[in-house]
């Protein structure tokens, strides 16, 4: 700077050969630092300090960058993460289903699946509890059959229609004592209208013996257990049936429907 103007290199190297001025600057460094300070201060001179701070920006830039992009795509395309049922019965059911590629299923065929499954297994107890019931006893000794079991209408001589027979009809006088046929649990005493005075004995889940006709008082309680050949009560009358012989009419229901009590008996069993 010569006056408080800025010269340009070349007039500097003019000035500092110019003998006359050679006062101005000791040596040719000085001279050279001397145009560097000023052209610096003016914005014209780039350094390589200054050149190594603008890379290092423009990388944190670059890398601010990315990271931003690379959340947005995230925010934009979410993963999705499912999870598997761990029931035991679906798992099995659905690993033998993937064996094969072509096979599909949904829920409600898999539900269906293990609800049979379940049912089976349930149907195949019960029956094995039913085999189990074998009548040892008979309802009256010494007493023939009066009237067999029946699901086709038969004639009544008291209601004077034909109707189905669910039952065994046993000789029988009044206040001979009616003996359980098989092992089982007391399970009700009541009196109905058409059968008179009943002693209901449970003898598994599905099977129960019905002894109809009986005096009003019971010679067990429910609740009671009993076995085989214990006494329940004596015989009385059956209103549906007073136009016939004093008898008693036994019946059995299996899974809630009345069948031949013979079925149970121990003479029929294979």
């Amino acid at each position: 700077m010569i006056g408080g103007v800025n010269v340009d290199k070349n007039f500097f190297n003019d000035y500092f050969d110019d003998e006359n001025e050679q006062e101005f600057f000791d040596s040719e460094d000085e001279y050279e630092d001397d145009y560097e300070h000023r052209n610096r201060k003016n914005g014209k001179t780039f350094t390589k300090g200054f050149l190594t701070a603008l890379s290092i920006c423009m990388v944190a830039i670059g890398a601010a960058l990315w990271t931003t992009v690379n959340n947005v795509n995230s925010y934009l395309n979410p993963e999705v993460i499912t999870y598997e049922s761990s029931d035991t019965d679906r798992d099995e059911i659905s690993s033998s289903a993937s064996s094969d590629p072509e096979f599909e299923v949904d829920d409600a065929q898999v539900n269906a699946v293990v609800s049979g499954v379940k049912d089976e297994k349930k149907d195949e107890k019960s029956e094995e509890k039913n085999r189990e019931v074998v009548f040892t006893s008979s309802p009256i000794n010494n007493k023939k059959i009066m009237a067999e079991y029946s699901e086709a209408p038969v004639y009544n001589e008291t209601l004077g229609d034909f109707r189905a027979h669910p039952g065994i009809d046993y000789e029988a006088d009044v206040d001979d004592k009616v003996r359980a046929m098989g092992s089982g649990v007391v399970k009700d005493i009541y009196y109905d209208d058409m059968w008179g005075n009943v002693v209901v004995v449970e003898h598994s889940d599905s099977v129960e013996s019905y002894y109809c006709g009986l005096a009003q008082t019971a010679l067990v309680q429910m609740g009671e257990v009993v076995s085989a050949g214990d006494f329940l009560g004596t015989v009385y009358a059956i209103p549906c049936e007073t136009a016939e012989e004093s008898h008693v009419h036994i019946a059995v229901k299996e899974n809630g429907k009345w069948v031949n009590p013979q079925k149970f008996m121990k003479s029929n069993e294979n």
